[in-house]
């Protein structure tokens, strides 16, 4: 399913993980803290339980958006799409 995530994390640290960790599943960054990925409820379960674990005691939030394919298609972008910088992306 389609999967928005956003974080609000003011630690640079942790956002620099919390980022790491979403490009480890697989998503990739659509906003400075907004990233996009394909995954199913697993996945994405085990992935919430990673980042809850690194949000322990932290102020901070996370919000994960499940949108259905003919939601996500109906997107609109208004000005410049972010675009994707070279250390955003991993390759296995």
């Amino acid at each position: 399913m389609d999967t928005i995530i956003i974080y609000d994390i003011s630690d640079n640290g942790l956002r620099n993980r919390v980022a790491k960790a979403l490009m480890d599943y697989g998503c990739i960054r659509i906003q400075e803290s907004a990233f996009y990925g394909f995954m199913n409820h697993n996945t994405r379960g085990k992935l919430r339980l990673r980042l809850e674990r690194m949000m322990h005691n932290n102020e901070g939030n996370i919000q994960f958006y499940p949108l259905c394919s003919k939601c996500f298609a109906l997107k609109e972008n208004i000005g410049e799409i972010y675009q994707i910088k070279e250390e955003d992306v991993t390759v296995l």
